[in-house]
């Protein structure tokens, strides 16, 4: 699983999915590694929201 892939996840609005790649890929590893592929591809402001995005949905998620 790569990061790019659950990033698509998310952008395509399939946050289920997101959630499932992520438990797969391990969500101590991922939220670090997310963090920095975003700050590597995005400017600051949308690398935040990406990942505001990502967790809010994960724990939501995971929550019901």
């Amino acid at each position: 699983m790569k990061i790019s892939d659950i990033h698509e996840s998310l952008v395509n609005g399939q946050r289920r999915q997101m959630v499932e790649q992520i438990q797969e890929y391990g969500p101590a590893d991922f939220f670090a590694k997310y963090d920095q592929y975003l700050r590597d591809h995005f400017v600051a402001r949308s690398a935040l929201d990406y990942y505001t995005d990502a967790t809010i949905s994960y724990f939501r998620i995971l929550e019901r």
